[in-house]
């Protein structure tokens, strides 16, 4: 089976990144070699993170990293899109509950073993949860007296609540 995207790439290396991981650990074979590839775990895992969710908000993940050094200064007035921001905001309003069980089931379908599964689950979970908080911050400084499109805001303990739900499964 070919691994065609970089997503599939990603979840073949932490399935034998994990299995080597685990060997060793069962060995007690603790040493050089296992701390060489748990770093190698590691960052595949968070390549695997960020092309899960480039996915289905790959284009909110990108608004937020090129508005953050826009906002940096202190002068907001003008330096972010409004209306794109609100598309955005939409979107997400439309689409976050049926976006978050297609990560669930493409996680879990995506590794061997179940409790590996979890981990990234919660990882990839966490992430969104964190550019969300980062879109909303950028919200707010754009909007220090409410956004014209606030109606659209999901609340911060909505999706975590959601996020708890989906990491309880194990």
């Amino acid at each position: 089976r070919h691994h065609t995207s970089r997503k599939s790439q990603a979840a073949f290396l932490i399935n034998n990144y994990d299995l080597i991981v685990t060997t060793l650990a069962e060995r007690a074979a603790r040493g050089e070699d296992s701390g060489h590839f748990e770093q190698l775990l590691d960052s595949i895992k968070a390549v695997f993170v960020e092309e899960e969710l480039a996915a289905d908000h790959g284009r909110l993940i990108s608004f937020v990293k090129q508005s953050e050094p826009l906002l940096l200064g202190g002068d907001v007035a003008g330096k972010v899109d409004g209306g794109h921001m609100e598309t955005l905001l939409r979107n997400f309003h439309d689409t976050w509950k049926a976006a978050i069980e297609k990560i669930n089931d493409d996680v879990l379908r995506s590794f061997a073993s179940f409790k590996l599964g979890m981990d990234i689950l919660k990882q990839v979970l966490t992430q969104l949860l964190l550019y969300y908080t980062r879109f909303l911050d950028i919200v707010k400084q754009t909007y220090p007296n409410g956004a014209p499109f606030a109606r659209y805001i999901l609340s911060i303990p909505t999706l975590m609540n959601e996020i708890k739900n989906f990491s309880r499964n194990f």
